[in-house]
């Protein structure tokens, strides 16, 4: 069993590594805390290819719906654009009484989105940090014991916002300073399970965890120079994985990865008051 464990556990550490955030990471696993309790979880999400659907309006014209940022001409429909950045996010749970736990979330951190023109890609980017805050809750559906996971269903809303000033390459001819905001708001429902693997390695305790989690994004591009502005709609479901390492009596280190529209990886510290 120890050694299915590690093996597992192993592969898990691989695609941590692997992937470079479409959805929001969990950062915690299922298992149940204490009535009281609290938690502060300082961390580094990353994505890497996050996906943006943008709906454009066609009849002919190459900037519709988002004047300087162009869209190919002629067509009509959703285009995506793909996003990458990262950031450090600080998280804090607590659970006022038992199976049910409550968070808020802030992030700081950079952004750049990839937006397909007439002929070329281009890339968005600013100098200033964007910013990204949420809330959620978590249920326990079943709790972790020394025969069965524990199963967790968390529910969360997340806002970011990035400013970019300037686009490459941009093409012949056009100003590559730009004055332009990404805002995007997701909603996001998750079923998780983990199990607590006591004296695994050594003596050391592990906790693998892992699900699928069901995202709803809601994405608007606005040119504050003419005005403009695109907007559209996406969902998509990812499985993900992750572990946590107990250190301490109250810290523990974790790292989680999710592979579906786009990669996702996150790692902290995570530390609990009773």
């Amino acid at each position: 069993m120890q050694r299915l464990m590690r093996d597992v556990l192993l592969w898990m550490g691989v695609l941590v590594a692997a992937v470079p955030a479409s959805a929001q990471i969990l950062a915690t696993s299922a298992r149940q805390l204490s009535k009281g309790s609290l938690k502060i979880l300082g961390y580094y999400q990353g994505v890497k290819g996050q996906v943006h659907t943008f709906s454009i309006n066609g009849a002919g014209s190459c900037t519709t719906a988002s004047g300087s940022v162009s869209f190919p001409c002629d067509q009509a429909g959703d285009v995506e654009a793909k996003g990458s950045g990262g950031g450090a996010v600080v998280k804090i749970l607590g659970q006022p009484f038992e199976g049910g736990q409550y968070y808020g979330l802030l992030g700081v951190g950079g952004y750049s989105l990839r937006v397909p023109s007439t002929t070329i890609t281009n890339t968005l980017s600013g100098d200033s940090p964007g910013l990204t805050a949420g809330f959620g809750a978590k249920a326990t559906i079943i709790p972790d014991t020394i025969v069965t996971p524990a199963v967790a269903f968390d529910f969360s809303v997340t806002y970011s916002q990035y400013k970019f000033n300037r686009r490459f390459p941009g093409g012949s001819g056009l100003d590559h300073r730009i004055n332009q905001r990404l805002r995007f708001w997701q909603y996001q429902v998750a079923l998780e399970s983990s199990h607590l693997f006591v004296d695994a390695f050594s003596g050391w305790d592990i906790e693998p965890y892992g699900g699928v989690k069901y995202f709803f994004t809601e994405s608007y591009l606005k040119d504050y120079q003419d005005g403009s502005r695109a907007g559209g709609k996406r969902h998509m479901a990812s499985p993900f994985l992750g572990f946590k390492v107990p250190m301490w009596d109250q810290e523990g280190l974790f790292a989680e990865a999710s592979f579906v529209d786009g990669y996702q990886f996150g790692a902290g510290l995570e530390i609990r008051f009773n």
